[in-house]
């Protein structure tokens, strides 16, 4: 942001706020009329950076301003009387009134109308710093988000309803766009220019699950409105809150889980009840005891060895001794596992003791039978009066909001009856806005109060800082999958115990993920508790640290798989293959997986890596393929299987490959979204190749142990339990001479002990949907535009010695809406600029031929068929040919391939000749250094100094 921009902000926000407090919306729309557009992560970053406001919940409270002080009544009779006697020169009218309704309808269910405020406690001389510290870290993140943009829509299809739980609607969409968003991540969902609050339930691919109110319409149709500064913005201010403590939290707790100090582990253990002990081995055992005891553990499970079933032992252990006990973690598929291990543990347990905040990833933890969990679920019975006026409340609101509209834009001047009727119109929607404010306000107390009763809580790590938990105490903090959670984070969670704290994870595993590259983001973001308090290290030098309990007994994966992995990741404490994995039957079998280790070398496949409309992560479109014989090949002997990869882009692809019959129990994922879940039959296709896209991911080539290279590996090779078969380019993955890290030690004994399976042994398997095409490759080509409706082929530098034969089929081609073109050729140029000749015959005979640079993909989409190419496919030496037949797979490509239109035309548009010498303008997708970096240009004109040329921007001279 410019520094006349800025000044222009504060000068406009000290005017807005110079009144007293302004709701974030109407903040939001006051600057646009003000001609400055902003989004909410830049309003909130100007706001503190200035000093401007605060903002509570939704509202910006100017700095200094000050707030009456304000007695709530206890008796429901005086409700009315003593609150617009307290409040009337103060407040409006109609928030009096609400808040009155709703304290009586509150005080009648015994709610109390004042919450009891814990105490505070000390506070260690270094929190103050510490915490700054990490607020700041949070503070990079959200400037690095908003320069990426802080607010995106994303279209959504297929809308199906899948469960409802208490006052709100699961629904399952399909994603049309990069979601960019996490579980748990508040959102807008607009359904025809109405707009409801929802909540992300569970991200699978491009299937996003959403929490909805229950009263809003159904739609297969809607646009996912994801504003992603909020919980950068509530983690920071909560953090600042607590810069000096704060009630309920303790400090001393919280930087005890970031601190390097591991002392001698002086408390006497606490014996577990005998019953407790149940289905635990003796490691297990002995964590549950560590765990037991007061002070800090810290529990170390690698995959398979049986955290979670260690976790809910403990958790039902402290639940024994009386202790509340909050159970965390960073995702809701990750709590759901937890919290459904508890409840197996404690079948009769009285209904309300065990309670899950949030909408749940398992949908079996939706009205249970066998006694509800969801908060929700358990506020909407114990306040139903305030759940039902809620509904009504809304459903008037909506009426009255419909019957304001015609008013709202009339042919000629209203009448004074019409003026009269819009008063009582708009005074009404005032006093239902009010109501419905402070209904909303009523169940969060319930929900509070909920929570305050139940003697185990679980909900996700960021729940802490928003209004249920918040100030809420518990004896016992137990923090799941802790190696995904920032350490910032941690400290929230770890404060709202007294010192009795489990940090359970698998430091070996998936990091916590940030955008940001500050030096406060890599030390506070980037870095989960057991790094920033040095576990992780002290086990890498051989020092065990005494409150560190070490699982090390796996039952998932079969001895070869698991020894390979243990050797890899685990050298510092082996693991040990339980003895019933040994005996285990096989449930699921493909001709391909005939052993535990299986590699398929595609170094002579020459497969080609390319980026997501040119710009984004990666993916493989020949691997896909491969992908794709080996589905069609396999039998209903395969019950159970999953494809997994490092690349979001690669996932779509593979995720379309799967047949619907099978949506339940086969899966295709990324490795982030795949820890934590296991499979019979994994395949992990690893995607780069050294072709196309030339330099490997640091993935790939910073392999030491920790590094977010081996722990991808190593999480997507332990989802297996009975086969692994990997998908790889061995030439450039395992190089002899490279360093002998973690990622080099796992390929070495992987190669040593797998089967290798040819990969054009894949497509013998059935008469599948891939093909290798040895021989007619123009016939071919030919067959399938004869029957296309569609075309689109990437033609990188080479040859182009067939195109001359394909151009009668593919002028024949006419698309059915006039506004998009049915073929577009993207064609690399050579260094000079200037296109091959048959390029430039093919756009002088009315084909869509289009300039860019680079282009790493090599094929086409024709419409069902997906072709591929090791070398330029129109060339007389196109390499390995594959084709597809597979209309989702087609779409899948088309998606991953497509260029948008915007700095330069996209896929389906005409492109555009140089105002000045008339060249074909080129798409340039790379910048001198080789990263992403749109431009359109001339490649005469503006090869001119910078200083004089003119970048094309999207004004277009159209030919």
């Amino acid at each position: 942001m410019g520094r006349g921009l800025e000044r222009k902000l504060v000068k406009l926000l000290t005017k807005a706020l110079s009144q007293g407090p302004v709701r974030q919306e109407e903040l939001l729309a006051l600057l646009e009329r003000s001609g400055v557009r902003v989004e909410p992560g830049v309003l909130w970053e100007i706001c503190r950076n200035h000093s401007i406001a605060e903002l509570h919940g939704d509202t910006w409270i100017p700095r200094g301003f000050g707030q009456p002080d304000r007695e709530v009544v206890l008796d429901p009779d005086q409700a009315d009387r003593r609150t617009i006697a307290d409040h009337d020169d103060r407040r409006p009218a109609e928030e009096v009134a609400a808040e009155a309704e709703v304290l009586r309808l509150t005080t009648r269910l015994g709610i109390p109308a004042v919450e009891p405020v814990p105490s505070s406690k000390p506070v260690p001389a270094l929190w103050p710093e510490v915490a700054t510290n990490a607020a700041r870290a949070f503070g990079d993140e959200l400037e690095a988000v908003s320069r990426r943009r802080t607010q995106t829509d994303v279209p959504l299809t297929l809308g199906a309803k899948v469960g409802r739980t208490g006052t709100r609607t699961i629904i399952r969409f399909e994603a049309q766009g990069e979601l960019g968003v996490t579980e748990g991540t508040p959102a807008t969902l607009v359904v025809r220019d109405a707009h409801f609050d929802v909540e992300v339930v569970s991200i699978f691919g491009n299937v996003v699950t959403l929490s909805m109110p229950a009263d809003a319409p159904a739609a297969t149709e809607a646009t996912l409105r994801v504003d992603l500064s909020w919980l950068l913005i509530a983690q920071s201010r909560r953090l600042r809150e607590l810069e000096r403590g704060g009630p309920g939290f303790d400090a001393g707790a919280a930087l005890e889980v970031v601190t390097r100090t591991h002392q001698h582990d002086g408390a006497s253990r606490v014996q577990p009840h005998p019953d407790m002990s149940r289905g635990l081995n003796a490691g297990q055992h002995g964590a549950v005891e560590l765990a037991s005891t007061p002070g800090l553990t810290w529990l170390w499970g690698p995959p398979g060895t049986g955290k979670t079933t260690t976790i809910s032992a403990l958790v039902t252990e402290l639940r024994r001794q009386g202790k509340r006990v909050l159970l965390a973690a960073p995702t809701n598929a990750a709590l759901d596992v937890a919290i459904g291990a508890v409840l197996r543990r404690l079948p009769d347990l009285e209904e309300g003791q065990v309670v899950r905040l949030g909408q749940p990833a398992d949908l079996s933890l939706v009205d249970r039978a066998c006694g509800r969990v969801l908060v929700d679920e358990i506020a909407a019975a114990r306040g139903e009066p305030i759940a039902r006026r809620r509904v009504d409340v809304g459903r008037e609101l909506r009426e009255t909001r419909r019957m304001l509209t015609p008013l709202k834009r009339p042919v000629k001047e209203l009448s004074s009856k019409q003026e009269a009727t819009r008063l009582e119109l708009e005074t009404r929607i005032a006093e239902l806005q009010a109501l419905q404010r402070e209904l909303d306000k009523g169940l969060l107390r319930v929900r509070r109060q909920v929570c305050r009763e139940a003697a185990v809580v679980a909900a996700t790590a960021h729940q802490v800082v928003l209004d249920t938990l918040k100030e809420l105490t518990f004896d016992v903090v137990v923090l799941d999958e802790a190696s995904m959670t920032t350490a910032a984070l941690a400290m929230l969670v770890a404060g709202v115990g007294n010192g009795h704290t489990v940090i359970a994870g698998d430091f070996r595993q998936l990091p916590p993920i940030a955008v940001a590259d500050t030096p406060a983001a890599q030390e506070w973001l980037k870095r989960s508790p057991f790094e920033k308090a040095g576990i992780s290290a002290a086990v890498a030098e051989g020092r065990h640290p005494t409150r560190l309990a070490a699982l090390t007994e796996q039952y998932r994966m079969r001895p070869p798989i698991g020894d390979v992995v243990s050797t890899a990741f685990y050298p510092e404490s082996p693991l040990v293959t339980a003895p019933a994995v040994v005996g285990r039957s096989l449930r699921s079998r493909a001709p391909w997986a005939s052993s535990d280790l299986v590699v398929i070398d595609t170094s002579g496949l020459q497969a080609r890596t390319a980026r997501r409309q040119g710009m984004f992560s990666r993916y493989n479109l020949a691997h896909a393929q491969l992908a794709a014989a080996m589905i069609g090949g396999a039998s209903s002997d395969l019950h159970d299987l999953a494809l997994i990869t490092p690349f979001a882009p690669q996932a779509r692809l593979l995720e379309s490959l799967l047949p619907e019959e099978h949506t339940e129990d086969w899966a295709a994922s990324t490795v982030h979204r795949f820890q934590g879940a296991e499979r019979d039959i994994v395949v992990y296709d690893t995607v780069d190749t050294g072709h196309g896209i030339t330099s490997l991911h640091p993935w790939f080539t910073q392999g030491i142990a920790g590094s977010e290279g081996a722990r991808l590996l190593n999480v997507a090779a332990s989802r297996a339990r009975d086969n692994l078969v990997v998908i790889g380019a061995l030439d450039v993955l395992h190089r002899t001479k490279a360093t002998r890290d973690a990622v080099w030690t796992f390929f070495a004994h992987l190669l040593d002990r797998a089967e290798h399976l040819p990969w054009e042994k894949l497509l013998t398997y059935s008469a599948g949907p891939t093909e290798l095409v040895e021989s007619r490759l123009v016939d071919r080509l030919q067959e399938d535009l004869a029957g296309a409706e569609t075309v689109e082929m990437w033609l990188p530098r080479g040859p182009l010695n067939h195109l001359p034969a394909l151009i009668p089929a593919l002028r024949s081609i006419r698309a059915k809406d006039s506004e998009i073109e049915a073929v577009t050729l993207w064609v690399e140029p050579e260094p000079d600029g200037y296109l091959p000749a048959e390029a430039l015959r093919a756009r002088r005979e009315g084909i869509n031929v289009r300039p860019l640079t680079p282009i790493h993909e090599s094929g086409a989409v024709i419409g069902d068929a997906v072709w591929s190419s090791s070398s330029a496919l129109l060339s007389t030496s196109p390499g390995v040919v594959l084709r597809t037949e597979h209309p989702a797979f087609a779409d899948a490509v088309r998606r991953a391939q497509r260029r948008r239109p915007g700095v330069a035309p996209g896929t389906g548009q005409l492109g555009d000749d140089c105002g000045r010498c008339r060249h074909m303008l080129i798409r340039y997708e790379a910048g001198a250094r080789g990263g992403a970096d749109l431009r359109y240009e001339c490649p005469a004109c503006d090869r001119l100094p910078r200083t004089t040329r003119a970048r094309r921007s999207a004004s277009y001279v159209r030919r």
